[in-house]
């Protein structure tokens, strides 16, 4: 515990010192695959993790996880720390595919270990969950997030508290579905940021059914707001929160009037509970932004120096449904290098509208700046100089391929195609 508290502490160099010595004793005591081995070098493999020593940790978390199926089994529930410390190691170098391969090697383990309705399943699902919402693959997060609440139901856990970050994760799934983080230029982009999912299961192969479904998402939040305020009465603010987040949830779906409803039942209840309404509500939130494409780099031959730092500065006006008009560029560095593609996001961006006593109203004067980085080239123009953002008018709504739609609906359309890497094409 005291070596534990070291690493925690900053103080990760005294504890590998102390942690190799340990290991040696121990070695020389008994033999290189003892399991005593197991807890000192999954600590030493954190002490090497907290001095950006990934390389090292690798390898020591490799080591400690054999000698942990040697001792246990290959499918023992004592491997699952030193996995899941792997995984987070290839996280950090980068290597999403290696860490792919981790996380789901210990959802496979778990699989073994806790069969049937066991709770003890459901952190296992929840954590591969989150590393493929982290990773763009929300249908196969669904899958995992489902069969999690499946347990809790079948023990009686689903109205409660700890059902309420699997229920918002599981509406997550079906907002990147329809908004995806990235601006989806054609139907044709349906690739991974991160690793394709190794897992196939019936469950899996099904989810295509329910591509994006405003209603399973929209019930999932619905049911958070319940648990809220069944479980907390005596916290206001906590079903407030819930509220607000399906009236979000309503006014990037393009329910106008069911979301304004929510706000100014927030609004309200704000005022009377004397948590100054006004000051929440002053400026539009932004709730969806598709980030742009970035600069390719040019050929090294043609860069006049190291990465730096662009900026493209934009200013508008919010209305009270939360989209953009008179959209306009204040600054851009270097000129014209990303000025479309960040006025072709910014089109398309959701906002939480400005409130003034209880109901919507423009929020003229806006200002938002998106950053990049990029190489200096020798190139004499930008990329995109070639369309003068400037000059272009706000295109029909029909044109944009983000543009979400009046209602929402469940077919699977251009936009569903958004989901990269979903298996739906």
């Amino acid at each position: 515990v005291f070596i534990r508290q070291q690493i925690e502490r900053g103080e990760a160099g005294s504890a590998q010192a102390t942690l190799e010595v340990t290991v040696k004793q121990i070695e020389s005591l008994h033999h290189r695959y003892h399991e005593d081995l197991i807890e000192p070098l999954t600590l030493l493999g954190d002490a090497h993790f907290a001095q950006d020593g990934y390389d090292e940790a690798l390898e020591t978390f490799a080591r400690a996880r054999h000698i942990a199926r040697v001792s246990h089994g290959l499918f023992s529930e004592e491997q699952l720390p030193v996995v899941y410390r792997e995984a987070d190691a290839f996280k950090a170098v980068g290597d999403l595919h290696s860490a792919a391969k981790r996380e789901e090697y210990a959802y496979e383990v778990a699989r073994r270990v806790f069969p049937g309705p066991n709770p003890s399943i459901i952190p296992i699902l929840a954590r591969l969950a989150t590393f493929y919402l982290e990773t763009s693959n929300p249908i196969s997060a669904r899958t995992l997030l489902i069969r999690a609440m499946s347990v809790h139901q079948r023990n009686g856990t689903d109205a409660s508290p700890a059902a309420i970050p699997l229920l918002r994760s599981i509406a997550q799934t079906h907002k990147l579905v329809r908004f995806p983080p990235y601006y989806v230029t054609t139907s044709d982009d349906n690739r991974l940021e991160g690793p394709t999912p190794a897992l196939t299961t019936t469950e899996l192969d099904r989810q295509y059914v329910v591509f994006n479904s405003f209603p399973e998402g929209e019930k999932a939040l619905q049911k958070v707001i319940e648990i809220q305020r069944q479980h907390f009465p005596d916290r206001p603010t906590l079903e407030l929160d819930a509220i607000l987040e399906l009236a979000d949830w309503h006014l990037l779906f393009g329910r106008f009037q069911a979301a304004h409803t929510l706000y100014n039942h927030v609004f309200v209840r704000m005022a009377a509970e004397n948590q100054k309404p006004e000051e929440f509500f002053a400026t539009p939130t932004i709730l969806y932004f598709p980030r742009p494409e970035n600069p390719r780099a040019p050929a090294p031959r043609n860069r006049t120096g190291e990465i730096a730092e662009g900026l493209v500065s934009l200013g508008f006006t919010v209305t009270p449904n939360g989209q953009i008009r008179a959209l306009k560029t204040l600054q851009s560095e270097p000129k014209k290098l990303m000025d479309f593609r960040v006025r072709r996001s910014m089109r398309i961006a959701k906002f939480r509208p400005r409130y003034v006593e209880g109901a919507p109203v423009n929020a003229d004067e806006q200002t938002f700046t998106y950053r990049f980085p990029f190489y200096p080239s020798r190139a004499s123009e930008p990329r995109d100089q070639a369309i003068d953002p400037e000059a272009l008018t706000e295109p029909p709504a029909e044109e944009v391929p983000n543009t979400a739609e009046s209602e929402p609906s469940n077919k699977i359309t251009a936009a569903a195609h958004a989901c990269r890497g979903c298996g739906v094409v």
